[in-house]
């Protein structure tokens, strides 16, 4: 099994549009459910192998030139992935080796506190190797769970008073999870 630095390197490798650096490739590991990782014999681990990258992604969704044109005439800037195919990051996938090692912030707020987050849930027979990136990224995300995001303030406005109440008790879970496992220092 790969350790935690080749598998953060895999996924920016394969998609650095989304995963730039470590810090963001062990928040879509360890924070985000459904991820597609689990605990496996100590180790976050992907379900099932995907050998898809972003850049079959970013060749499959390209406008037309109909379309591009259509949107330059209304005035709607498109990304220029959207017209060539190409990764707006692909200058990044060579450097997956330097990134699998280098933190940086995380461009979005994290994902919401909740039970079941695998850095929430790391099993007894973890390698030391990932007990420390769980605590690396619980260092992340537990000071923005505290201070809220503005991407959570939105989320709560949506929701009914049944549904605020039922994800208030799961931050409430996950912010006593997270000082239990990793201290109040994250908090």
């Amino acid at each position: 099994m790969a350790g935690v630095t080749e598998t953060v390197r895999d996924l920016i490798a394969a998609y650095p549009c989304g995963y730039p650096n470590r810090t963001e490739a062990l928040h879509q590991i360890l924070v985000v459910l459904g991820s597609g990782y689990e605990w496996r014999n100590g180790e976050a681990v992907a379900r099932a192998e995907d050998g898809r990258t972003c850049a079959q992604m970013h060749a499959q969704h390209t406008y037309s030139p109909e379309q591009v044109a259509l949107y330059r005439e209304y005035g709607v800037p498109i990304e220029e992935e959207f017209i060539t195919g190409v990764c707006g990051a692909e200058d990044l996938r060579s450097r997956a080796d330097e990134l699998a090692v280098t933190s940086g912030p995380l461009r979005h707020g994290p994902y919401q506190p909740g039970t079941g987050l695998l850095f929430l849930e790391v099993p007894d027979d973890a390698t030391a190797e990932w007990s420390l990136a769980a605590g690396e990224i619980a260092a992340v995300v537990g000071p923005l769970w505290v201070a809220g995001t503005d991407q959570a303030k939105a989320f709560d406005a949506a929701l009914t008073p049944a549904q605020r109440s039922y994800v208030s008790g799961q931050r409430q879970a996950a912010r006593e999870r997270i000082e239990a496992l990793y201290g109040r220092a994250v908090q």
